[in-house]
């Protein structure tokens, strides 16, 4: 460290600071979107014209605009901007361009239609595509795998109810087993007639269709259907036809139960846009003039974000409550400016308005998990908490607390605190891990049972590296809070739990050193929370497992002195770093000094140079530019978090001049 990089690294953050006070919402939070894929406004495109509702045309031509941005070289569209195109999203964009009122000899369409014929057809989409087309009129109901509605009506004890799956998951499939239940099929109209001839040229011949009832495109497979699920559909497919019309009413009926739960549960913005649109069409279904009709679909618009530069998008996720705890804690380290201190004051007042402080009336009926005490993903609105969200809030309002930097608005009370505490060990695995949303509930075996071949590792909750780094280091936090008040009985429950979570953790480690991420891309991610719940456990910086994953960091170093994985290492299960000639990204050199910073400062050299690289890459305005996406979910589904390369690189300025000061 040099006189000059030191100055250099305090101009670098002062103007990320100075930036992301201009960002900070009027209530003191921090939104960033989370830009995803063109597969949901699809959907919201098909859910409209299902329902009749007419989409105002300035919202079609930003439609229009996300797809022309987001289209691919060959014509196609893929699950993120890097991917290679995919069947399942390249014929959602057709369809939907088509039910816009876009012409078939349009560019973008005649494209996307080439792209298709190029592949094979339409025959061999995905089970989850061919359960939007088949709502069109555009595949048959008899070659969508069953996803039969009956299971709700199984015993709470089986190992097969639906309860078992994770929340997403869980809920996605009771949106689709309802649809599926009831084979619902809109009215033919002039455009899907035109869209039939358009995608099978060859004629409409549901033969051909069976013969494909197993087979997935390459272009879009992941996680091929095991023997054992591919044995079930047929199964079920068989034993459907002697399903008592009684019972299938009964099981329609149980869902539709749990649909209005979650929609009354929630505001109607629901846990996801992705089941929220299925239990639209559940709605319509039922009763297209459904009262709670109107509020579903005012629901979606949570998830919306639009303008005329980038077009409509829909998150699959809000981020508020995850953007503003990690802005906190950033900040926190290094507030030696009276904007620093403002933001985190104004946000510390914000954050505790969102932690649910009552439980969730009926929610044990409908397999919610106890809430009272969490912190969500998204913000006050969505009642559905996170382990380590709840995690991350707590510890940047304890952290800022004990920095004094926030009032008495932004400091938890004890009761608060406790509530928090014992929600976080709720999340605990019998392996010593944590999950997410919930403890999981279901044997492994599960797992083998996807039915969403585009995903994978989605069917259970699981013990994720990512969680169990962020429970273990606010469950240090929180007892150092509470001090002497915890209590012995109290006191050694957490010990317990640290102790399993840190046991859990090492036996994670990949053989690189480093620890494989869930939710973001990769190594770097994973190992910066594997890493800070390690030493909050009580594991000093010269733990073997320590020293090897700060070893894989020095290694990996790149040449212009930063970071960069590739996503693929998501779908190879390993560390895949980015082509020598794509730059290293912002983020993932953040993370992979913060980690360094707290694990290994003495490494002087390549954080210098890790430092050199924030400050040469940010824009005059105390931005970082736009780079590749870093977050991800179940393999395949990468995720941009835009507030992530600008929250990170500021704290890992801020840990740097912490260190060094």
């Amino acid at each position: 460290m040099t006189p000059d990089l030191r100055t250099t690294a305090a101009a670098a953050y002062a103007g990320a600071v100075a930036h992301l006070s201009r960002v900070q919402q009027d209530n003191g939070a921090f939104a960033g979107e989370v830009v995803w894929n063109p597969m949901l406004p699809c959907q919201y495109v098909i859910l409209c014209h299902i329902l009749g509702h007419a989409i105002p045309e300035a919202r079609k031509a930003r439609i229009r605009r996300a797809l022309e941005l987001q289209v691919r070289p060959d014509g196609g569209w893929g699950m993120h901007p890097d991917s290679p195109s995919y069947l399942f999203h390249t014929t959602l964009g057709y369809v939907a361009l088509r039910l816009l009122g876009e012409s078939p000899d349009d560019p973008l369409l005649a494209d996307a239609k080439a792209w298709i014929e190029q592949h094979g057809g339409v025959w061999a989409i995905p089970t989850w595509g061919r359960i939007w087309l088949a709502m069109l009129g555009l595949y048959p109901w008899s070659s969508v795998q069953p996803l039969i509605p009956e299971l709700w009506l199984m015993p709470d004890a089986s190992p097969l109810h639906p309860r078992r799956l994770y929340c997403h998951m869980r809920l996605i499939y009771l949106g689709l087993s309802f649809v599926y239940g009831h084979r619902f099929v809109a009215p033919m109209d002039h455009t899907l007639a035109a869209l039939r001839n358009e995608l099978y040229p060859e004629g409409y011949d549901e033969r051909r269709f069976a013969r494909h009832v197993d087979d997935i495109a390459a272009t879009d497979l992941f996680e091929a259907p095991s023997p054992g699920l591919r044995r079930a559909f047929a199964a079920m497919r068989r034993l459907e036809r002697f399903t008592p019309k009684a019972l299938r009413r009964r099981a329609l009926a149980r869902a539709l139960e749990h649909i209005g739960f979650e929609h009354r549960s929630t505001g109607f913005v629901c846990l996801s846009p992705v089941n929220g649109m299925l239990f639209c069409l559940a709605l319509h279904i039922s009763d297209p003039r459904h009262p709670d009709l109107r509020k579903a679909l005012a629901g979606l618009e949570y998830w919306f974000w639009e303008d005329d530069t980038q077009g409509l998008r829909i998150a699959g996720a809000r981020s508020d409550i995850w953007d503003t705890a990690f802005l906190v804690q950033a900040l926190a380290e290094w507030p030696e400016s009276e904007c620093a201190r403002t933001i985190v004051a104004d946000a510390c007042r914000w954050l505790p308005t969102a932690q649910i402080q009552e439980e969730i009336v009926g929610g044990a009926a409908h397999y919610r998990s106890p809430a009272y005490g969490g912190w969500g993903f998204a913000n006050e609105h969505h009642p559905w908490p996170v382990s380590d969200c709840t995690a991350e809030a707590a510890e940047a309002l304890l952290r800022a607390d004990f920095a004094g930097l926030c009032d008495d608005a932004g400091r938890l009370q004890r009761g608060r605190v406790l509530a928090a505490l014992e929600f976080i060990l709720r999340r605990q695995n019998d392996d010593g891990g944590f999950g997410s949303y919930e403890a999981r509930r279901g044997s492994m075996a599960l797992r083998r049972y996807n039915p969403a071949e585009i995903y994978g590792n989605c069917m259970l909750e699981y013990s994720y590296t990512e969680c169990t780094g962020s429970c273990v280091r606010a469950l240090a936090w929180i007892a150092r809070s509470l001090g002497d008040d915890v209590g012995e009985d109290l006191a050694g429950r957490i010990r317990k739990s640290v102790k399993a979570g840190q046991q859990f953790l090492l036996g994670q480690q990949h053989e690189s050193g480093a620890w494989l991420g869930f939710w973001g891309v990769n190594g770097t991610y994973g190992t910066m929370f594997a890493t800070s719940g390690l030493l909050a456990s009580g594991l000093g910086r010269s733990h073997p497992a320590i020293v090897r994953a700060c070893r894989w960091l020095v290694e990996t170093q790149r040449d212009d002195g930063g970071w960069g994985e590739s996503y693929v290492g998501m779908l190879q299960n390993r560390p895949v770093a980015l082509p020598d000639h794509v730059p290293s990204t912002a983020t993932q050199t953040a993370w992979a000094l913060l980690t360094l910073l707290e694990a290994a400062p003495h490494e002087r050299a390549v954080i210098d140079r890790g430092i050199a690289m924030l400050a040469a890459r940010q824009l005059p305005d105390g931005r970082w530019p736009d780079e590749l996406a870093t977050g991800v979910f179940f393999n395949t589904a990468v995720l941009d978090y835009v507030l992530y390369r600008q929250i990170f690189p500021a704290w890992a300025l801020a840990r740097y001049l912490h260190v060094t000061a």
